[in-house]
């Protein structure tokens, strides 16, 4: 029974920390584009899906309309994405990317994709050394990425910082 228990310890433990490195990776990349990795779902989304709108976005990225709604206005604001209201119910808005949204969008899957060959390097048959082993390096690897890649500011805040004299 307490090898079971200590089984089931290691796995959550290793289950953690595979979670926390993921998402880590996944802000980095995201973050060199001033968007968190959950505006990037929203751009993925608004991209795949033409005339898209706010509701459908919450629904089909499984988030309420409010969360949605907070996470579009900064991707509005930055310029990222458009809205349009329909035709005939001027309360009905579609979401468009907009061309610097659908580079960021497009630049940020081609950053997934690349991460993503890493992980097909994985061997099939691995021991949990071998798993804390690869995320022992994947994190130390991240590390310096992160130390050496250019900080990015928002342009917003960067263009009001400047107004405000304060560059």
């Amino acid at each position: 029974m307490q090898n079971e228990e200590r089984v089931f310890e290691n796995f959550l433990r290793q289950y953690r920390e595979i979670f926390r490195v993921l998402i880590n990776a996944a802000e980095q990349i995201t973050g060199q584009y001033s968007v968190s990795f959950e505006q990037y779902l929203l751009l993925k989304q608004i991209h795949e899906q033409r005339n898209i709108t706010l509701s459908e976005l919450a629904d089909s990225t499984r988030t309420t309309r409010s969360a949605a709604a907070r996470k579009l206005r900064a991707l509005l604001l930055d310029g990222f994405v458009e809205q349009e209201a329909k035709m005939d119910d001027r309360r009905v808005k579609y979401l468009r990317l907009t061309d610097k949204g659908t580079t960021v969008e497009h630049d940020i899957r081609q950053a997934f994709l690349q991460s993503a060959e890493t992980w097909n390097q994985i061997p099939t048959s691995l021991t949990s050394a071998d798993i804390t082993d690869f995320f022992t390096q994947y994190q130390q690897n991240i590390a310096v990425w992160d130390r050496t890649r250019p900080k990015f500011q928002r342009p917003i805040l960067h263009a009001k910082r400047k107004a405000l004299g304060g560059e």
